[in-house]
């Protein structure tokens, strides 16, 4: 098992042993820990100070999680992906992983802005997340908070759509 920073990064410290922690899954909880930074909707969360958790088991199959800490749940997930997975694959499992957790029991909607969530996806450019309604792609996994007015016109556009149908 490894354990190091959910937010400010830092190397994957072992628990017991000094063997480096798989780059790509690294990589991946890095790139999700920088989409954490923005568009958390729902109760406020404060994830500064925790840790992410990784570990591989004797069939190399990847666990990832958290502690709890100051109100927000703990969790470890475990779905047999194998420590060789490439990137894109870690990636948007990681995505899933932590969105459906902060959804499942810290009642936290993300990424979203209130209205509906953004799903994460493997596509032909990478690991991406993507709007549901339109299917489009909004931004790499990693690079979400970049991209965040681009989402946001796209809803202002959907709205107005939706309200000048209702006024005809």
């Amino acid at each position: 098992m490894w354990h190091f920073g959910l937010l400010d990064g830092g190397p994957a410290i072992g628990s017991d042993h000094d063997v480096e922690a798989p780059q790509v899954w690294v990589r991946a909880l890095e790139a999700v820990a920088r989409d954490l930074r923005c568009l958390r909707y729902g109760r406020d969360v404060r994830l500064d100070g925790s840790g992410w958790e990784l570990a591989v088991n004797g069939d190399y199959a990847v666990t990832i999680g958290w502690q709890g800490v100051r109100g927000i749940s703990g969790f470890a997930r475990c779905d047999g992906l194998s420590m060789d997975a490439p990137f894109d694959e870690a990636a948007v499992w990681v995505a899933d992983t932590v969105q459906s957790d902060l959804a499942g029991y810290d009642f936290v909607q993300w990424p979203s802005q209130g209205q509906h969530m953004l799903l994460p996806r493997k596509r032909d450019d990478g690991p991406v997340w993507i709007d549901t309604h339109t299917d489009d792609t909004v931004a790499a996994i990693g690079e979400l908070c970049q991209h965040i007015g681009r989402w946001g016109k796209t809803q202002v556009r959907e709205s107005l759509r939706d309200r000048l149908t209702l006024i005809e």
